[in-house]
């Protein structure tokens, strides 16, 4: 049985369009399911515990039908992860990380993953007891994501694009340090990402080489650049080449602790955490997800 945890206000009624055709078609293949709707900000961590505390059994089919809000809350509500086989439905505006594995954007295509193909073993994050399956950062991207919050009259990818340019020019680097097996090493950067995927803000490119099922994360740090630099750095970051950015470095690991005298506020699959110490590590051979 599917339990389909929906987020009926996703995609501007994106999700409630997609509900119509996938109970038709659900309804007529003769599958069990059910669908339970999101009342409020955070209601997918409830109904997903509560769902997974009660069911004794592995196995238990839960599926994540919104944007990559839906998605987050829905992982870290499931009360062990390798109890259940977890599916996506993607109907947000950024759908990140149902892009990189290879879940169609529209509800025929996303059902017919669901329905044809086998749970895989994929990655996910960890930090501070928060699961992310996406990216977790901090720096720039956290400063974007507020702006973007703020944002009324543009929406999704191009509402993203224009906080991330708005923030550029203003934002002013933040210094931290990365211990790793004993060693420190100090930065003054613009943005620090450990990505299990590869994209965030609806396309961008910030962790372009990741893969999901690997058992590492492909961690960014951008140092910061010269403001002359910026535009030439932007076009850099579009087209996937922010590696090839003076000041980035990138390397595959399976933890990053970052330390900061100052608040260092984390996004977690595109949620604000404030208090959250930088501590990621990657969970591997554990969740299994309904991907191509």
């Amino acid at each position: 049985m599917f339990h389909i945890i929906i987020n009926p206000t996703a995609g501007s009624g994106r999700s409630a369009r997609y509900r119509r055709m996938i109970e038709d078609r659900l309804r007529n293949e003769g599958i069990s399911h059910r669908f339970h709707e999101t009342r409020y900000p955070g209601d997918g961590i409830r109904l997903a515990r509560q769902m997974t505390t009660s069911d004794k059994q592995d196995g238990f089919d839960i599926v994540a039908m919104g944007g990559d809000g839906t998605l987050h809350e829905v992982l870290n509500g499931i009360a062990d992860p390798s109890k259940v086989r977890l599916g996506i439905i993607p109907c947000g505006s950024g759908n990140d990380f149902a892009a990189v594995a290879g879940i169609p954007i529209t509800a025929e295509g996303a059902l017919d993953v669901l329905l044809g193909c086998e749970a895989r073993f994929t990655d996910y994050l960890e930090c501070g007891g928060v699961r992310g399956i996406n990216a977790i950062g901090t720096g720039i991207d956290v400063e974007i994501l507020r702006r973007y919050s703020r944002m009324k009259l543009l929406k999704g990818s191009p509402a993203y694009l224009a906080s991330l340019l708005l923030t550029l020019f203003s934002y002013r680097a933040k210094q931290f340090s990365e211990r790793e097996a004993g060693e420190s090493r100090s930065h003054s950067a613009l943005i620090a990402c450990a990505g299990n995927g590869r994209r965030i803000g609806g396309g961008i490119p910030v962790c372009p080489e990741a893969v999901i099922d690997d058992g590492l994360m492909d961690i960014v740090i951008v140092d910061d650049v010269p403001r002359r630099s910026i535009p030439g750095g932007l076009v850099k970051l579009l087209k996937g080449q922010i590696l090839k950015l003076p000041g980035t470095t990138c390397r595959r690991n399976s933890r990053l602790h970052l330390e900061s005298e100052g608040p260092m506020p984390v996004q977690i699959d595109g949620e604000i955490y404030e208090d959250l110490p930088f501590d990621v590590r990657v969970i591997s051979g554990a969740l299994r997800v309904y991907r191509p």
